[in-house]
């Protein structure tokens, strides 16, 4: 459920027609305020007045920019294709109050200019104005410390779920669960300031890996921006552990991907192939993470890609 969003309950009105009830949210509390350290660099730019900082909130520009990380926004500079840009927000948000805009990727194609989010998972696409641009993100300082308030909206997106299909909810909703966690920690190292109380907040973290994976060309010092996930598909870097407490970390591929009978699905690591489900479909690892973005020495690095199988099973032709 943590993945899902629960938009309402269908109703039936006397006239027959069905509508969708959406759950009251109440407004969010307001958020631990703490003191941010600023680097040197940018304070010249505040000095000058030219830019200002700001806390982000929500995960739509996930996995570039995470809930309650600090931004540096230049007030004079010239928005260019696929920087990120703040653009105005026209008076306070319906759950989270006065806030100072909205954080979205600049696109210019053919003379014209549109806005998109980085989380495919937001899909809304606006076309973009310079009078609505209030500055260009040139600096992305990464949260020390995670938010009680940071999953308030799914939270009580979930609660009103669980209220509508009579569910009492888990003592530990909004924070994965304790074996969820170890087994994360099995292949990542998680710094204290992505826990809240020891716990894991539900949504993306940055850690880094126990050992150097070299088939993958991550290192101890690479941080990774991790999506805690049971879902995964080919082609994405994922880590996936099976029943006897083995972790792999590794591009998912498959066999035969493009015929008519597709085969297993498997992993390369150094050493070996690993399958991760046999040739029915039944499978032997599951998916407890998917790495979503990798930073070398405060540069992205590509993420690796599958390499093409040339294993196919063979196709039976009807009579």
């Amino acid at each position: 459920m943590s993945n899902c969003e629960y938009v309402g309950t269908l109703e039936q009105l006397p006239d027959g027609t069905v509508r969708i009830r959406r759950p009251h949210i109440p407004p969010a509390p307001p958020r631990t305020k703490r003191p941010i350290q600023i680097p040197l660099s940018a304070e010249r730019q505040f000095a000058r007045g030219n830019a200002y900082v700001t806390t982000v909130i929500g995960d739509s520009m996930q996995p570039t920019i995470l809930d309650n990380d600090v931004i540096v926004v230049s007030t004079i500079r010239r928005p260019r294709h696929r920087d990120i840009v703040a653009v105005k927000a026209n008076g306070p948000h319906p759950i989270y109050g006065p806030i100072d805009g909205y954080i979205w990727r600049y696109y210019v194609h053919d003379g014209c200019t549109c806005l998109r989010k980085d989380n495919p998972h937001y899909r809304e696409e606006q076309p973009a104005t310079r009078e609505e641009i209030i500055g260009v993100i040139t600096r992305i300082l990464p949260r020390s410390y995670r938010d009680e308030q940071e999953n308030y909206l799914r939270i009580q997106q979930h609660r009103a779920f669980s209220q509508a299909c009579n569910v009492t909810d888990p003592p530990d909703l909004g924070f994965y669960r304790g074996c969820d966690l170890r087994d994360l920690c099995t292949i990542f190292t998680i710094p204290d300031g992505e826990l809240l109380d020891g716990r894991l907040p539900w949504g993306a973290f940055r850690a880094s890996t126990i050992t150097d994976h070299p088939h993958v060309g991550i290192t101890t010092k690479d941080t990774l921006t991790v999506d805690p996930t049971i879902e995964s598909h080919v082609g994405q870097l994922v880590a996936k552990r099976n029943d006897e407490g083995e972790t792999i970390l590794g591009v998912l591929q498959r066999d035969g991907l493009r015929s008519r009978y597709p085969g297993k699905f498997f992993i390369e690591t150094a050493e070996c192939r690993v399958d991760i489900t046999r040739e029915d479909g039944y499978p032997l690892y599951r998916t407890i993470a998917v790495i979503e973005r990798i930073q070398r020495r405060g540069i992205v690095v590509p993420l690796p890609q599958p390499t093409m199988s040339a294993t196919v099973r063979s196709e039976r032709r009807r009579a």
